[in-house]
């Protein structure tokens, strides 16, 4: 292999395959490595754990083709710290050159033929053509109610639920929950039954980080047991998730008894002053009154003392006092882009749920913990 490639171009496909070279690296050393390699007149960088691919297509010169799987971590440092933008790049024997006008490098490889197989998307399986920016906002707004949980397994990523006319994502780790729903105006496909997928939470987190572009589509494929990304020069790869999805829709509120809005940067900061004075359970008290002015937010340490915050809001309904996990409610707060917030509130043991005033595609639900 030879070619001569801008230092610009390469960083971006390195940036791409980065964070999952290495994620497996324990079990199988050869994981450190990415494979770069030239096909049909592309360069092509390819990083797998086994679990999640990423393949990159960069611009540049081919000279030779051929390919080498070399380790990340220590191409990535030389390509970064080169001052020059123009990069010679050429295999001698199990190595990989790198050149420019005032400086050599030579790092030791392996033959292509040994690094993993990336996994492919059989033709003709199920696909969808779905508007980029709406399944980022969508994976952002949901991911932060999910955490990773050994016990559950099929609580360790997001549902992806494929209506006829919609798509509903949702996550959960049974102390929160988020969902949002993106619409068919947003998305074009020729799939005709409803079906369930979980996709993992990794996988959720690199779609967000390296897809990119306002206005763009991405497309969608999926089997039994993988799911695909593509856009343009960028394609990820993803095992799913195995097991059912939680039935979630019977904790869904339909009513309820307080309803409060109010501004969500002045709780959010209400949150953050309240965290200072919390235990190892992060209690904070959230109090509303019917027709009342405003809302306190409450919270107290034994060690530390207590503060109280008032919120303009307005309030119908029960007067009620909640008491809530800070960082949860936090987390729920900030995935909102909207000004205010909706708060439904159903006594201090049930479910509480929070929506933006003019935006039904969307909310996040939240257990209180039993205020004793």
């Amino acid at each position: 292999m030879k070619l001569i490639i801008l230092k610009t171009n390469l960083k971006e496909g390195l940036d791409s395959v980065g964070r999952v070279a290495g994620d497996g690296a324990s079990a199988l050393p050869i994981l450190k490595n990415f494979l770069f390699e030239t096909v049909d007149g592309k360069i092509k960088l390819s990083a797998t754990n086994l679990e999640l691919a990423i393949t990159c297509f960069v611009s540049g010169k081919i000279i030779e083709d051929g390919g080498i799987t070399i380790p990340l971590g220590i191409f990535n440092s030389i390509i970064g710290n080169l001052q020059s933008e123009r990069i010679s790049l050429e295999t001698e024997n199990d190595n990989l050159v790198i050149k420019t006008d005032n400086y050599e490098a030579k790092i030791q490889g392996i033959k292509k033929e040994e690094f993993p197989i990336i996994p492919s998307m059989a033709n003709g399986v199920a696909s969808m053509d779905i508007d980029l920016e709406s399944v980022r906002g969508a994976f952002s707004f949901v991911v932060g109610a999910a955490q990773v949980s050994e016990l559950r397994p099929e609580m360790n990523g997001v549902l992806f639920d494929f209506g006829t006319n919609m798509v509903k994502l949702a996550a959960t780790d049974s102390f929160r929950l988020a969902e949002m729903t993106i619409s068919d105006s947003r998305f074009k496909t020729e799939i005709s039954e409803p079906f369930r997928i979980i996709i993992p939470l990794k996988t959720i987190n690199e779609v967000v980080r390296i897809f990119k572009g306002v206005g763009e589509k991405i497309t969608i494929q999926f089997d039994n047991n993988q799911i695909l990304f593509r856009d343009g020069n960028l394609e990820m790869i993803s095992r799913l998730v195995s097991g059912d999805f939680p039935e979630y829709q019977p904790i869904i509120p339909q009513d309820a008894e307080t309803e409060v809005v109010l501004d969500k940067n002045e709780l959010v900061n209400a949150l953050k002053l309240a965290s200072s004075f919390t235990d190892r359970l992060n209690e904070v008290k959230f109090s509303a009154g019917d027709k009342s002015k405003s809302v306190e937010v409450f919270s107290s340490s034994h060690n530390l003392g207590e503060n109280k915050y008032l919120i303009p809001a307005k309030a119908k309904g029960s007067s009620v006092e909640v008491v809530f996990n800070w960082r949860f409610f936090l987390d729920g707060l900030k995935s909102f882009n909207s000004e205010n917030v909706k708060i439904g509130l159903n006594g201090d043991d049930k479910p509480a749920i929070i929506k933006s005033p003019n935006d039904n595609s969307c909310f996040y639900i939240l257990m209180p913990i039993k205020n004793s």
